[in-house]
């Protein structure tokens, strides 16, 4: 297989021993093979750097490297300046993937001249049980522009589907796209400030309906931090919207999703007892409630 279709499989690793072995395998044993697997542990005070190492030892393309904590953000920056495949995917050290996750997510892309391609997910709830996501949508596979994507996906009121559009796992790069993209080292909460920038540098956008990326909820990880208290920033999403305005996307349905965004932090920060931060969402929503007497 030529080296063009060499696929890096970026992996920020802290303190995921419990999971690490099975996301690590599940990748060494996709059926699409030339690939790299690319491991930054971020610091790690367990044994998960000794496990990296170890399958850098029994496999070639393994590469590990070490940092100190300096967050997902780093160390996913790293990865992207490092990897040499010409397609990027992204796996939580916490996560899995099915065997076949790489090469129908390689074949769509392919197939349909696409630059990202994008997978649906199952949710792992913990005991070997699994959340299959049914979405309201009917659609196997389909090709976006990034302008039908975008509209897609605000109009799409499914959360399993808003979080599939937010984070950058469950996803295949052509990594051109990311060229002049990275995480932004000063939030946990790195995927709402990258991904969707991505989408802009696409010409093609394919999204499958198949579930063969594991996502785990996992109390002491990644997924944990990106949920607490389901907080979502409000930077991001008012960074997104000014943009995409600017470029002349409807009005109507970006205030819609602020709108709905505002309303969910403002509930959010209530529960936590942050109320300067609730009572600044509040002024927003009444400022607009306001206009439109």
């Amino acid at each position: 297989m030529m080296k063009e279709d060499q696929i890096s499989v970026i992996v920020s690793v802290y303190n995921t021993e419990q999971y690490l072995d099975q996301c690590i395998q599940s990748i060494l044993k996709q059926t699409y093979q030339n690939l790299e697997l690319i491991l930054i542990d971020d610091g790690s005070t367990d044994r998960s750097l000794a496990i990296c190492t170890h399958y850098q030892e029994l496999d070639s393309r393994v590469r590990v490297f070490h940092q100190s904590n300096q967050g997902v953000s780093k160390a996913r920056n790293y990865g992207m300046d490092v990897a040499a495949g010409d397609f990027i995917t992204f796996v939580d050290s916490d996560d899995y993937i099915m065997p076949n996750y790489l090469e129908e997510l390689f074949a769509a892309l392919k197939s349909t001249g696409s630059q990202i391609a994008i997978s649906d997910f199952q949710y792992y709830k913990g005991n070997g049980h699994l959340l299959v996501h049914m979405p309201e949508h009917k659609v196997s596979q389909h090709t976006f522009t990034p302008r039908e994507w975008f509209d897609f996906a605000y109009t799409n009121r499914d959360d399993f589907f808003q979080l599939i559009y937010t984070v950058l796992w469950g996803k295949l790069f052509r990594q051109e796209v990311l060229k002049q993209i990275f995480c932004p080292e000063d939030t946990q909460i790195d995927d709402e400030f990258t991904t969707w920038k991505t989408y802009l540098q696409a010409s093609k956008i394919v999204y499958l309906d198949d579930e063969d990326y594991i996502y785990r909820l996992n109390q002491e990880g990644l997924s944990h931090r990106r949920n607490q208290e389901n907080i979502r920033p409000l930077r991001s999403l008012e960074e997104e919207i000014a943009f995409l305005h600017i470029l002349g996307y409807d009005p109507r349905i970006l205030e819609e999703i602020y709108i709905k965004r505002l309303k969910r932090c403002r509930k959010a920060y209530l529960n936590a007892g942050m109320y300067h931060e609730y009572q600044d969402v509040d002024f927003k929503l009444r400022m607009i409630a306001k206009s439109k007497l």
